[in-house]
């Protein structure tokens, strides 16, 4: 198989179904589905991809990308079933359990799964007992820790600042603004907004809508990512920088802003406050706003950055936003390609 970045994509819905092309209906055929799932993995960058007819695809799934529908416990060995009856075996020290107590895991092939109600329903009555942090199957205690593992250093500025002072170009950092948001903002030719970039880092994106007559105000965290935004971008006059925790926003910038855009702070926080970050960037907007966002959408549980499935993105923002567009971004650089999704969507009233 070719070292190059793939650029075939498949696309899997929630409720597992798997499309070659998003304009035509769900596959039938038993084996192309067999096989595109029994080949699907993980890259190292977290992109999910499969081999099919000798092709190797990047796989765009909109929750984990196999849905399990039953279970069997069997000789110390978990058996999973999809949604497609295909049968797979899952890792038992790959198990974990989301915010919204769905269990997850890895099968022995290295593909990422969820348990349906039914199947986690069979968990229940199969499994010898359970608790709070497992369940005990045919005598071996299965843990189910939570999906993203706990990083307490990343709320400090000082990690952060930290990794500026010792790298001059940090991981995440593109040293130019986010190609998905430079193709957007020419699609979507906003009015001369003000606009809210958090988690801005060294202000490459926020430079990018300043530049383009926009108001923005640019906050993070770091004292070092706001001393190099401001010498980067001292020209600008319509870039404001501020040291600040985003968590911490006065309340007087309540409703001041028209856009707020979103890239590489989802991600970068501890997963347990995303639903408060929403909160924020809903405060934040009055009330015609709108959020203008890209999302890493990976299987990854560690951070930063920690991964997220589109199921999970959709879960938090529902009760917050309408949508108004979503879709996945295919001309990333190649480290990021298959993983990232594009929503705009408008504050709720």
């Amino acid at each position: 198989m070719s070292d190059t970045a793939p650029t075939q994509f498949i696309t899997i819905d929630e409720q597992g179904a798997i499309f070659l092309d998003p304009e035509a209906p769900a596959l039938t055929d038993i084996q192309q589905i067999e096989e595109i799932q029994t080949n699907l993995k993980l890259k190292d960058n977290y992109a999910l991809v499969t081999e099919f007819n000798d092709q190797e695809y990047l796989v765009e799934s909109f929750d984990h990308p196999l849905q399990i529908i039953a279970v069997e416990l069997k000789d110390h060995k978990i058996y999973l079933q999809s949604r497609q009856n295909n049968l797979f075996l899952a890792q038992n020290s790959k198990w974990s359990v989301d915010e919204w107590d769905r269990f997850n895991g890895l099968t022995t092939s290295g593909a990422p799964f969820v348990l349906t109600d039914k199947a986690q329903d069979q968990i229940f009555k199969l499994a010898d007992s359970y608790d709070d942090e497992g369940f005990v199957a045919k005598g071996e205690y299965i843990a189910t820790p939570p999906y993203f593992i706990d990083t307490p250093v990343i709320e400090q500025a000082k990690f952060w600042s930290d990794i500026y002072q010792t790298q001059e170009n940090p991981h995440w950092n593109l040293a130019e603004p986010a190609e998905a948001l430079k193709d957007m903002m020419q699609r979507l030719k906003l009015p001369k907004s003000r606009i809210l970039v958090l988690g801005c880092g060294e202000g490459h994106d926020a430079a990018l809508f300043a530049k383009a007559g926009h108001v923005v105000t640019a906050v993070d965290f770091s004292k070092e990512a706001i001393a190099r935004g401001k010498e980067k971008y001292a020209d600008i006059e319509k870039l404001h920088f501020h040291e600040m925790d985003i968590f911490h926003i006065p309340q007087e910038w309540n409703h001041s802003f028209d856009v707020v855009v979103e890239h590489t702070c989802f991600c970068a926080i501890p997963p347990d406050k995303r639903t408060e970050l929403v909160k924020i960037w809903r405060r934040m907007l009055h009330e015609e706003g709108q959020l203008l966002s890209v999302f890493f959408t990976m299987e990854k549980r560690s951070g930063p950055p920690f991964g997220a499935t589109e199921w999970e993105i959709r879960k938090r923002l529902q009760d917050y936003f309408q949508f108004l567009f979503w879709g996945r971004w295919r001309q990333s650089i190649e480290r990021r390609q298959g993983c990232e999704l594009f929503v705009l969507a408008k504050k709720k009233k």
